[in-house]
């Protein structure tokens, strides 16, 4: 692939993200939350790229809304997730760690309570993490990063978490570290204080047709094609109210134990940030982009243009 032809993807990649802040914009209205609105259509109209070396253009300024919702700014914090996770497990595994991917998952629940299920879902991890034996004894690092889906039919919301977890080779070896998939169901459903079984899936290697577990935690919280539905305004504008009211003041992401040693070593530190702070540092320019198709690894470095409304070169 050329780099015309990169620059075009990426391109058409941040026209589509741009289009949906749109109807994002619409969604806002009705939901009399003009000042978001205004946020949305703006978002991105703005874009400065510079010359570095006469060799590539970098982000200089830009617009950016920063908002949770925005298709085009989630976009981003993915991209800098993934090179931020990618960036600390490759150092854990360099250093002799070996890696692990687990969802944790519960029933549905109505729009109503999804803000204190996530609270609950993050105090029981929190619970897990820090006190549970088994888990200090066989977990030396970990990521976590909360997902949000929607299901249509029944009008309610799945929070999950994906978490990627750091062990020594030693967990696999001795039947006194390792930590079975009813093992976490078992941790999970304490932690939560459920009277069922929650699916669970623990997961360590990856088949090339699979994503690495950088890759899915490194996903949205929620997909834009979850909140934003085809052309049903009425419908998107009463769960973007649910999913705006739900993730305010959350703290999407979270490193614990060496994970997090290694990402402060590296200076990547925005653990005790929110993600509305974390955008803020975010300078990252968009030459460097990861397009949808994760599996595929493809990275479009050096791209030349994202033209939105204007692009400067100085």
């Amino acid at each position: 692939m050329n780099n015309t032809t990169k620059n075009l993807n990426v391109l058409d990649k941040t026209t589509q993200k741009k289009l949906k802040n749109e109807f994002l914009a619409e969604c806002h209205d009705l939901n009399d939350s003009y000042k978001k609105a205004v946020k949305a259509r703006n978002c991105g109209s703005y874009i400065e790229m510079r010359e570095y070396n006469d060799e590539h253009l970098e982000l200089h300024n830009a617009n950016f809304c920063k908002a949770r919702l925005c298709p085009m700014c989630n976009w981003r914090l993915s991209i800098k997730r993934f090179l931020n996770l990618s960036a600390v497990t490759d150092v854990a595994k360099t250093d002799g760690y070996e890696l692990l991917f687990l969802t944790l998952t519960a029933k549905n629940i109505p729009g109503e309570s999804l803000k204190s299920e996530i609270k609950h879902y993050f105090a029981a991890w929190k619970s897990i993490s820090d006190k549970n034996p088994l888990f200090k004894k066989s977990i030396h690092g970990w990521f976590r990063a909360l997902e949000v889906t929607y299901n249509q039919e029944d009008n309610t919301y799945h929070p999950h978490l994906h978490i990627v977890l750091a062990v020594k080779s030693t967990y696999f070896k001795h039947s006194s570290y390792y930590i079975t998939q009813k093992k976490w169901a078992e941790l999970w459903a304490n932690a939560l204080k459920i009277d069922y079984d929650p699916i669970v899936h623990i997961q360590k290697t990856y088949s090339k047709k699979n994503s690495s577990p950088e890759q899915e935690a490194s996903k949205y919280t929620v997909k834009d094609s979850d909140y934003l539905i085809g052309n049903n305004l009425k419908l998107s504008s009463e769960v973007v109210a649910v999913l705006d009211s739900a993730l305010r003041g959350v703290r999407l992401i979270a490193y614990g134990g060496v994970l997090k040693k290694i990402y402060q070593l590296l200076d990547l530190d925005e653990t005790k940030l929110t993600d509305d702070e974390e955008l803020e540092k975010i300078t990252e320019d968009l030459a460097y982009v990861i397009l949808d198709d994760w599996g595929k690894g493809t990275t479009l470095k050096n791209a030349s243009s994202i033209p939105i409304t204007g692009i400067s070169k100085s």
